[in-house]
């Protein structure tokens, strides 16, 4: 059933329709933070859209900006890799919001969790775990 867990969760990164639910922030250096509320970044028909808490240093720019990492658009450089052997998914773009290019890594195992690492010149790079899913309406 493992090699299904691990079929179920590759196909839905590979559809480009999906949710990944953070459960928790580790910025660079600095202790993990246990997310309550609901947030996600989705892929749907191809346009990749974030709302995160962001915790870390914000080195330079946009005021406002460094309380969360947003966007929402088309990613650029989207690459997927499969690692059948170790039952792992990855995924990787590229994607501009009003004032930053952010790059995404995303690493899903089998059974749906991962661990989303998000970096920018202009912060901290910061990861998020959390839980692959379909897309809720």
């Amino acid at each position: 059933a493992k090699a299904d867990d691990f079929e179920r969760t590759a196909a839905l990164i590979e559809s480009g329709n999906f949710q990944f639910t953070v459960r928790s922030a580790s910025p660079t250096g600095g202790r993990t933070v246990q997310i309550t509320s609901s947030y996600v970044m989705k892929a749907s028909e191809g346009i990749y859209e974030a709302h995160l808490p962001y915790f870390g240093r914000v080195y330079s720019g946009g005021y406002g900006d460094g309380g969360s990492v947003e966007f929402k658009g088309e990613p650029e450089d989207l690459e997927i890799t499969r690692n059948d052997k170790r039952n792992k998914i990855s995924l990787k773009f590229s994607i501009r919001s009003a004032s930053e290019k952010y790059d995404i890594k995303l690493e899903v195992g089998k059974s749906g969790y991962g661990n989303l690492v998000v970096s920018s010149p202009k912060r901290q790079t910061i990861s998020y775990n959390g839980l692959i899913s379909a897309l809720e309406d």
